[in-house]
């Protein structure tokens, strides 16, 4: 993460918004010292909303949860039975 104050950021905005979209990269803005905004890209703000509504979701959280022990225990199907299963059912 780069910390930027303000003047900096406005004068750099363009350039700023292009590497958060090209890089992933945050940027802490800062106003007389102090934090007071992040910058991120559009991408990755959406990818943090959808990560922070699938976890207020408690069933959603509780499947998650279930998948993870059941891969953990040998439980599940890998990419061959998966694509097997498909062409058997006319998918592929």
């Amino acid at each position: 993460m780069t910390t930027i104050p303000v003047a900096g950021a406005r004068a750099d905005l363009s350039k700023i918004i292009d590497r958060a979209e090209r890089t992933h990269e945050r940027f802490d803005i800062t106003r007389n010292g102090e934090r007071a905004a992040v910058l991120l890209g559009a991408d990755d703000y959406d990818g943090l909303i959808e990560t922070v509504s699938i976890l207020s979701e408690a069933e959603t959280l509780q499947e998650l949860k279930e998948a993870i022990q059941d891969l953990s225990s040998g439980k599940g199907h890998d990419e061959d039975d998966v694509r097997a299963a498909m062409k058997a059912a006319g998918r592929l």
